[in-house]
């Protein structure tokens, strides 16, 4: 395989970053994830959109423009061939001498096979909870440290996401948006999440179908909601059936996800099929 670093294409198996990198030594970066289908890439400007704002935020500069960041995009989907494959944007604080102050930003665009499907979460996951705040939640950074730590009691209890709350209040899950569904309408936290790419065209898909909400959303309202689900990019729409020990709703996918669900998968292929 082959991937962007800095200035040049590499092999993906040759590409590396000197210890003194501050996203190495600090964790300090950021990156972005969407998917290829076919050569074309949906919703390709809002990643980019969040990308350079999550740039701008944290002051680093991004090497390359817009019009070369695509060009340097697609050759690099052309020359690995995939049909269906993963772009990962990264960009670190740069090389340091005192290990702590960022410099010249070091950048990589990722290139590599998706194995996964979301069709794998038709049935149902389940959910463990976090007491925990992201810090700038609405830039997209490198550090996922709190649910990391994780991941054996995630495997140990079958679990998918950790589901961060606090003060009462749900936010979002390590990698996705969280839904509620109550009363026919469709609810999701207004403050404190990453503005996910997935679910700001489920919004747009559920402005047709029922009466959506962005607010406060308590993590009573969830545990007693009729149904709950996830998004994401590579998740797509995942319900939601049991947090912790709790079952939500039915115990099964509610009828609302799974609608809305199958008229989102229609729209998102709409995206690269009309190409």
């Amino acid at each position: 395989m082959i991937c962007f670093f800095n200035n040049r294409f590499l092999d993906y198996e040759h590409a590396s970053l000197h210890v003194s990198d501050v996203g190495l030594q600090r964790g300090f970066g950021i990156f972005d994830y969407f998917l290829a289908v076919g050569g074309f890439i949906p919703f390709f400007d809002d990643y980019l959109d969040r990308f350079y704002g999550s740039a701008m935020s944290l002051n680093l500069d991004v090497p390359l423009s817009r019009g070369e960041m695509k060009e340097k995009i697609f050759s690099l989907i052309h020359q690995n061939g995939l049909t269906r494959s993963a772009i990962k944007l990264l960009l670190t604080g740069g090389y340091s001498d005192d290990l702590y102050l960022p410099s010249v930003p070091n950048f990589f665009i990722i290139n590599l096979p998706v194995t996964h499907s979301p069709d794998e979460y038709t049935e149902g996951i389940k959910l463990l909870l976090l007491d925990y705040i992201r810090f700038k939640p609405e830039i997209k950074t490198t550090f996922y440290l709190p649910t990391l730590s994780l991941l054996h009691e995630l495997k140990q209890k079958s679990a998918t996401e950790v589901l961060y709350h606090n003060s009462g209040y749900i936010s979002e899950t390590t990698r996705a948006n969280m839904f509620i569904i109550r009363n026919e309408t469709l609810i999701t936290p207004s403050t404190g999440v990453l503005k996910g790419i997935t679910r700001k065209h489920i919004l747009q898909v559920a402005s047709g179908l029922m009466a959506a909400e962005q607010r406060p959303v308590t993590l009573q309202e969830v545990f007693e909601a009729d149904e709950v689900f996830i998004t994401g990019t590579s998740k797509h729409l995942a319900p939601v059936v049991r947090i912790e020990d709790q079952v939500i709703g039915t115990g099964k996918p509610g009828r609302l996800t799974l609608m809305l669900a199958e008229e989102f998968n229609g729209y998102y292929k709409r995206q690269y099929s009309a190409e």
